[in-house]
């Protein structure tokens, strides 16, 4: 009815054949687009402009701007602008009767109960994770599914008022389900023989399109069986099987290792299922079908599977690369991988997208990678982790879709990635942290309910003096009846009235059972695993880091995340940082420390000294960060604020500055400095070396360039900043 039409034009090819260079390649596509426009639009039609006054036209925009480069740049600049011209073309609508093919997809190999299956520990973004007991379900604004039915419903710009629209406000994570197969043509495959584990490319990927994992040869087995063969009784005859399976693929690996033939698991497998007999042929198939599709690396990856073998016979294994629908073609992967020829773009066919749907499928249901399998990296203990190993912290689930992807990821300068590495390692540090804080606040918790009433009334028998003051301590700090002043809290505590001790014990275990629940169960974000609360928190200035990293509705954030306009995200960030360490204090911080005086009097009921003096009262009630120790503000929520040079070191640098002097041990800032002021089109920022750096106002017959100094913002707060800790690197 509105008479749109569509056009496609094969850039990306037009690119390719003009340049090598992968940097003139997406210039040279926006040549092809110039071409494309004009030929499509009615603007040469209705002003009467021949195709050769047009041509004319811009031959000589392009001498004026390419002609000190040489003829030869025109001439190309020409020959990519005449071909989109003349190769793009109409797509014409079908008969309204005809078959509906525009999915353009295979049909993947899925597990046999892939309608019912919950998502396992090793998939932290499926979306089938049931909420955990003890957590109350969320009023509807605040769900994903609310979210998704505003602006994931095919609404366009007709998007219905809401208060989700009156405040801005994006569900988190919902970028793990925005498929990117039709903005891509090429998709990376990965050729598993020629895998050596290096990591480069799972580090380099601006999206989560390459999950990965490490495995038991026999758990891959088992898996594959499990999940795909169709019938009850052959399924049990081939587990049975395993064993001997396992014991026979593993000699032809070791043997094809020694002899450094690069034969493919699947055919191992196959070789040694031969002569396996007591089940149907249709359930060998069905085995060995999937084991086909499974992109399994043995020949290379001597860290998983030649070393391990070697110390320990039977105890190598494999390591896998799965090519994820969030994938959008940028190849950056493939240029890391490099001459390794691991991973090479390919045609997006309707086959090699049903091939990566069914590994990822079958990924899905595979555990997380063992600890044995990670090396040096120590996933219980990050921080004691050789450095040269922390990539593999990409290889847990957990770390890897810290960030979840599926957004409009820029393909070009790479903020994307370090936003993916901010977010992977803080999630790889601080998990275990959480963890094992809740299991210290549960265990404490489980104490105070076990003795604690006793051991507050044997106090009030000895020290009454000392009783009160504790329980006038729990019921200000942790119960909520303080006041502004002393005569305002005598005032509620007078009007709340007596507070026995099982009310006192209740409230200190009630607040650590809670804060044990919501570090270590608490589902943060509707139908994803129940891992504890997030770890961290980002607070982001406009630019490309937001431009292309966070696409509504397809939110790659599953923490907290807000993005001010320009300059104040560094004071967002810094205010995001005060209200975590308030949090951290009253909710953790201080009930412990009650807890654990309290805990202490009860296996030494005849200890002298206070059990908590007037000091402790007043610094209880009036908790800052100076008052924690160095493992309590480790254990803080962090925060990082992120940004370009143009939002921190330009227009927000004051912001910026003032929060590096506040120093607060849990606000982190990155500055993505490109020189120039990308998302507007690569004008000279103050961080633009001299003689500029950018197309818009480079030195030439024109103009001078950038005629001041390049500001070196990391140099400037080494100085009048107090101490914080400063670095620069080079990505």
């Amino acid at each position: 009815d509105k008479k749109i039409r569509v056009f496609t034009l094969p850039g990306f090819d037009i690119a390719r054949n003009a340049t090598k260079r992968a940097d003139l390649q997406l210039r040279m596509q926006g040549n092809a687009f110039l071409g494309a426009f004009f030929k499509v639009s009615p603007l040469l039609q209705d002003f009467e402009i021949s195709n050769e006054q047009f041509e004319e036209v811009v031959r000589n925009q392009y001498q004026k701007k390419f002609g000190k480069l040489g003829q030869g740049v025109i001439e190309s600049n020409m020959t990519v602008m005449t071909q989109g011209f003349g190769r793009v073309t109409e797509i014409k609508v079908g008969e309204i009767t005809a078959a509906d093919r525009s999915t353009l997809r295979g049909l993947p190999m899925l597990p046999l109960d892939i309608d019912g299956a919950s998502g396992g520990a090793g998939c932290p973004t499926c979306r089938s994770h049931p909420l955990p007991e003890g957590q109350t379900e969320r009023t509807p604004v605040t769900q994903v599914g609310t979210f998704d039915a505003e602006f994931r419903s095919d609404y366009g710009y007709d998007q219905p008022a809401s208060p989700l629209a009156a405040m801005s406000v994006m569900a988190a994570g919902t970028g793990d389900t925005a498929s990117k197969y039709v903005a891509r043509r090429e998709t990376p495959l990965f050729i598993a023989e020629n895998c050596t584990q290096c990591m480069e490319c799972i580090a380099v990927c601006p999206d989560t399109a390459l999950p990965n994992c490490s495995q038991d040869v026999e758990t891959v087995l088992r898996t594959a069986i499990n999940n795909y063969v169709e019938d009850t009784g052959d399924r049990a005859k081939l587990i049975a099987h395993v064993p001997e399976l396992e014991k026979r693929t593993r000699a032809l690996m070791n043997d094809a290792v020694g002899s450094k033939t690069l034969t493919p698991f699947p055919q191992l497998v196959r070789e040694a299922a031969a002569d396996l007999n007591g089940f149907s042929d249709t359930a060998r198939e069905q085995f060995l079908a999937i084991v086909e599709q499974a992109p399994v690396a043995y020949n290379k990856v001597n860290a998983i599977f030649r070393g391990p073998e070697k110390k320990n016979p039977g105890a190598g294994g494999v390591f896998s690369i799965f090519v994820s629908d969030l994938c959008k073609g940028c190849a950056a992967c493939v240029t890391a991988c490099g001459d390794h020829d691991a991973l090479r773009m390919v045609a997006e066919t309707e086959q090699v997208n049903a091939e990566h749907e069914t590994g990822t499928a079958f990924l899905d249901l595979l555990p997380d990678t063992d600890q044995k399998f990670l090396g040096f990296y120590n996933d219980e203990h990050p921080a004691d982790s050789k450095t040269a190993t922390l990539r593999n912290h990409l290889m847990v689930r957990r770390n890897y879709d810290a960030l979840v992807s599926g957004d409009g990821a820029c393909a070009g300068c790479g903020e994307k990635s370090v936003l993916r590495a901010i977010a992977s390692l803080t999630e790889a540090y601080m998990r275990p942290l959480y963890h094992a804080k809740a299991d210290r606040f549960s265990e404490k918790a489980s104490e105070l309910r076990q003795g604690g009433e006793e051991g507050l009334a044997a106090l009030a028998a000895l020290h009454p003096e000392q009783h009160a003051l504790f329980v006038r301590t729990v019921a200000h700090a942790i119960m909520g009846l303080g006041g502004d002043s002393v005569s305002d809290t005598d005032a509620r505590l007078k009007a709340r009235g007596p507070i026995s001790d099982g009310e006192t014990v209740d409230a200190l275990a009630t607040v650590l059972e809670q804060e044990s629940f919501n570090h270590k169960e608490l589902q943060p974000i509707d139908g994803r695993l129940a891992n504890g609360q997030c770890v961290m928190a980002m607070a982001a200035h406009t630019g490309c880091n937001t431009v292309y990293g966070s696409t509504p509705p397809n939110n790659p954030h599953p923490y907290p995340w807000m993005n001010s306009l320009f300059q104040d995200g560094a004071t967002i960030g810094w205010l995001f940082g005060e209200s975590f360490m308030v949090d951290h204090g009253r909710r953790s911080v201080v009930p412990e420390r009650l807890a654990d005086k309290l805990i202490a009097w009860l296996q030494e009921p005849t200890q002298t000294g206070a059990l908590v003096r007037e000091q402790d009262y007043y610094d209880y009630t009036h908790f800052s960060d100076n008052l924690m120790t160095d493992d309590e503000v480790k254990e803080l929520p962090k925060v990082w604020i992120v940004g370009g040079d143009g939002g921190m070191g330009d227009i927000g640098y004051q912001n910026v500055s003032k929060v590096v002097l506040q120093n607060r041990p849990n606000v982190k800032a990155v500055m993505l400095d490109t020189q120039v002021y990308s998302n507007t089109g690569g004008q000279n920022s103050d961080s633009t070396p001299m003689l500029g750096g950018s197309d818009m106002n480079s030195f030439g017959a024109a103009t001078q360039g950038k005629a001041v100094e390049k500001k070196t913002v990391a140099e400037t707060f080494l100085a009048g900043h107090g101490s914080p800790f400063v670095s620069q690197i080079s990505i």
